[in-house]
């Protein structure tokens, strides 16, 4: 199973470098649109030294859907990323799971021009699993979810250019009830690259690997996360975004199942610090959640 994942993993990593070799000249912003014709130095600024407002790039929530952006808040600057409210349907081996969950800040604060590090509060949850032949309530839990930490390292792209990589290393802390965590620390580290091409047309590659925990018999396992999404303005509309990505998950422990879903997205920018969103992922196999759909926000300070 490792070996499989690896091999997927270094596909996604063999197109990202292709398209990036054949990527257009002519920088583009995340959202597509073309930025300024002379890109102002910012490497100086830092947290204590925050870039003027003038100057900030273009606002790149990591949200809706599962895909990061390659962008990092800009020095001294402060960013609130949250659903405002999201559901789940699972349904498996004859249990339905339903889950909901309210409010999950992630602030995200820039430290220098090319870094930051976000602490992200998984919110209010409530989920419950029930016999999907008597109905009848198997686990019920309700709480906040874990912390998890990050921190964001753009590697070139970040304000513009026909291509842009980060790398964003993490950890997730267990502040939460049983059934809502598995109460185990867990890291990884996830690596996007985005090419912005021709046509307002922006394509997310991103490839993940987790270590966690097997919380039935104790041990550690490797999950290989891979995503491939493109995006583009709605037609009509300068404000509306829309994107459509493909998601996988494998881990290499035999008991962990294989996840597959097609998600769907939409953004919408009412300011330039203020960007409103919508979402839905759907199963494509019988291991991934039936549905999820959720909206949120987020503004940047």
């Amino acid at each position: 199973m490792a070996y499989v994942a690896t091999r997927r993993t270094a596909g996604f990593a063999t197109v990202a470098l292709a398209l990036s070799l054949v990527a257009p000249s002519a920088s583009r912003a995340e959202d597509g649109t073309t930025p300024a014709p002379a890109t102002p130095d910012k490497s100086g600024y830092t947290l204590f030294d925050p870039t003027p407002d003038d100057e900030l790039r273009k606002f790149a929530p990591d949200r809706p859907t599962k895909g990061f952006s390659v962008r990092t808040i800009d020095a001294g600057h402060v960013e609130l990323e949250s659903d405002i409210i999201s559901t789940t349907y699972s349904k498996a081996l004859g249990v339905a799971t339903r889950s909901f969950q309210a409010i999950d800040p992630n602030l995200r604060i820039g430290v220098t021009n090319w870094a930051d590090v976000e602490v992200q509060f998984n919110g209010l949850q409530d989920v419950r699993s029930s016999d999907t032949t008597s109905g009848a309530t198997l686990v019920h839990a309700t709480g906040a979810g874990d912390v998890v930490l990050r921190t964001k390292v753009n590697l070139f792209g970040n304000d513009d250019g026909p291509a842009g990589l980060a790398v964003i290393p993490f950890v997730k802390l267990p502040s939460s009830v049983p059934v809502i965590s598995n109460g185990a620390v867990e890291s990884g580290v996830i690596v996007p690259l985005a090419l912005r091409l021709p046509q307002d047309y922006l394509i997310t590659l991103m490839t993940e690997v987790d270590s966690l925990k097997d919380t039935d018999i104790g041990r550690r396992y490797a999950n290989f996360v891979n995503l491939i999404g493109v995006s583009h303005p709605l037609p009509g509309s300068d404000r509306a975004i829309g994107m459509l990505e493909l998601f996988s998950s494998s881990g290499a422990d035999s008991a962990s199942p294989q996840v597959y879903t097609l998600d769907a997205g939409m953004n919408y920018r009412l300011d330039q610090h203020t960007i409103l969103d919508i979402g839905i992922n759907i199963g494509l196999n019988k291991a991934a959640p039936r549905v999820q759909a959720y909206t949120g926000i987020s503004a940047r300070f």
